[in-house]
């Protein structure tokens, strides 16, 4: 069988379990396993087809038989296959437990849609396709939100980036009269019509400020739907970016040099704003938003090596961000879904209402703690290892012999740094709140059982997490074929393995002093109750989060303050009415039912 039939397969696959889900919609529990088992056998055919295509670097072109779609597969965009496949069908696994809660709705339809659109989207062979598929994708995201007020904003912002990157589609057919990415890949690209192609995908993508959509969608979806906004439908934004920065050659200067300041500013305000929030979604949205800008640090970096035609800070800085961008669907979804999990057992998303969940909830604790460790880039696990690579990026620009480059290095490994030290914070603090102390509530102390499946997902997605990051020196060379550029050694090695090693012996060293001295041990001593003060302990004198995050909230008071500015209240008339999210949704029914429509009879 070939990569393009399993490719038209997976698609297939994904379509009639969309349709079948909507039939059997009165079923829920029906509903929900087609859903989920279509989505994720689906997902698993995407999955083949990017490591084939990546591991033997096969160029995949042809048409769907099923409509009739011109496709492009590269090395490249095979990276983002692999990240869709294997989140997305972990998450479709998730998907057929979560439907058990009653307060859950039938989500079926949606998710399988957004899957179908986001892997049309990554193999489009035509930029006017991949605008298209962005935004039937889009669109059924706004539906998943399952909330008015983030729904009508999404639907808003949203609309303004599809209508730049129609602009755009004008632009280059007035110029070029073709949108194939073959024929315009021969073609240079104006700097105007790359601004307008960034700031629509960076809509889409959530790049500071064009971010106010992110926290809002995630803090009340579903948990399903929240981690494929964070690992399906954000990282289609920042894949139009790269394509649209890699067409035409040698890209200029300041290109890369915009997307390294977009994505400091992304990564540093993302983790700052993080650390402030309670509602455990919305915090790790804005640490989706830190990531995102992690990301865009790499890919800004290997932008920059090409405008410089130094291959190899271009190759650390696109490896590193594609690493990145692969390991932070994998935690990302981890964090999301063990969320979902912790609502599903409680009815809680706000971390102040927790706490003790560990005791009830061990292996969900386990793994969001591997998935907290590897969003604060801790080492052996995935997080660290594509950071690493964008540090030594860093390092390269410093030696680059440009002296803004020279001054930019240093100044953007030091922000990455307090971003990290941002990160650790906000590990420590949601860990802390949720999973250890005494429970702050009743439902905390007795939470509901979670499904085997809903675990099980975490858990898998969690080992993957650790193999990611262990096995990175064997992973990332797998890159070099995305990124086809002569490759120098690093000056720094890290070896995971090594540090991975090092982590497990150094538990045993107390156990070994302890067989060593054995005969010096003191006598037996006498526990009691933890004194404090002279009171008795209480369930309220533990940490809050809301004091966790006190001192970093007056000493960054001044960025805060920006927050007015960046996440703006729009001050139309109507805007908050109920009129608003009708009319916003209707719109969008509309425009999703043309669109694919059109997609269809183009296929007939």
């Amino acid at each position: 069988m070939t990569l393009l039939s399993l490719l038209s397969g997976a698609v297939a696959v994904l379509i009639c379990a969309a349709a079948l889900a909507y039939l059997f919609t009165p079923a829920k529990t029906l509903s929900g396993l087609l859903a989920g088992v279509g989505g994720a056998v689906g997902c698993m055919l995407a999955t083949a087809v990017g490591a084939m295509s990546l591991v033997g670097a096969q160029t995949v072109t042809g048409t769907m038989a099923l409509i009739h779609y011109h496709i492009l597969v590269t090395p490249l965009s095979a990276v983002w296959l692999l990240t869709l496949g294997i989140c997305g069908a972990v998450v479709s696994l998730y998907n057929i437990a979560w439907h058990r809660h009653d307060g859950v709705k039938t989500n079926g339809l949606l998710m399988n849609l957004l899957l179908a659109a986001a892997l049309c989207a990554v193999s489009a062979a035509n930029f006017g396709a991949l605008v298209v598929m962005a935004e039937i994708m889009a669109l059924s995201a706004v539906f998943l939100t399952g909330c008015s007020e983030s729904g009508k904003l999404w639907f808003a912002m949203g609309r303004l980036g599809t209508a730049l990157l129609a602009i755009v589609c004008w632009l280059l057919w007035q110029r070029y009269h073709t949108l194939d990415f073959a024929s315009l890949s021969a073609q240079p690209l104006s700097s105007g019509v790359w601004l307008l192609g960034v700031i629509g995908f960076g809509l889409l993508a959530g790049i500071i400020p064009l971010h106010a959509w992110v926290p809002q969608a995630h803090a009340n979806a579903p948990a399903p739907a929240a981690a494929l906004f964070s690992t399906v439908v954000m990282k289609i934004g920042l894949f139009g970016i790269l394509n649209l920065s890699l067409l035409g050659g040698q890209p200029p200067l300041w290109w890369g040099v915009a997307l390294l300041v977009f994505g400091m500013l992304t990564a540093f305000v993302g983790g700052l704003y993080a650390l402030m929030e309670h509602n455990i979604q919305r915090l790790l949205a804005y640490h989706t938003l830190e990531n995102i800008g992690i990301i865009l640090l790499g890919l800004g970096a290997g932008v920059t090596g090409l405008a410089l035609r130094q291959p190899a800070l271009a190759a650390l800085g696109l490896i590193g961000g594609l690493y990145h961008l692969f390991n932070h669907s994998l935690f990302k979804s981890t964090l999301f879904l063990g969320a979902g999990a912790l609502w599903f057992g409680t009815g809680f998303r706000d971390i102040e209402k927790l706490g003790g969940i560990g005791k009830k909830m061990p292996v969900m604790s386990l793994a969001m703690l591997v998935g907290l460790m590897a969003m604060a880039a801790l080492p052996p696990l995935n997080g660290f290892a594509g950071e690493w690579v964008i540090y030594q990026s860093f390092f390269r620009l410093s030696g680059s012999g440009h002296f803004l480059l020279q001054l930019i290095g240093p100044s953007l490994a030091v922000g990455l740094a307090i971003t990290g030290a941002l990160a650790v914070m906000c590990m420590a603090k949601v860990y802390g709140v949720t999973f250890l102390g005494a429970p702050r509530s009743a439902q905390a102390e007795n939470p509901r059982a979670v499904p085997w499946l809903m675990t099980a997902s975490v858990a898998v997605l969690a080992v993957c997490c650790i193999i990611g990051g262990v096995a990175a020196p064997w992973l990332l060379p797998r890159l070099f074929t995305a990124v086809p550029l002569p490759l120098q050694t690093a000056n720094t090695v890290v070896s995971q393995p090594m540090i991975t090693l090092l982590l497990i012996a150094a538990p045993l060293l107390p156990l070994l002093l302890m067989l060593l001295f054995k005969g010096d041990r003191l006598p037996a001593r006498r526990r009691g109750s933890a004194w404090v003060c002279g009171y008795d302990h209480e369930s309220s004198m533990v940490i809050t989060a809301h004091g966790f995050a006190m001192p970093v909230k007056a000493a960054f008071a001044p960025v805060l303050k920006l927050r007015k500015w960046l996440e703006p209240r729009l001050p139309i008339p109507g805007w908050r009415g109920e009129a608003a999210p009708v009319l916003f949704r209707r719109l969008a029914l509309i425009e999703l039912a043309v669109l694919v429509v059109v997609v269809i009879s183009r296929g007939a």
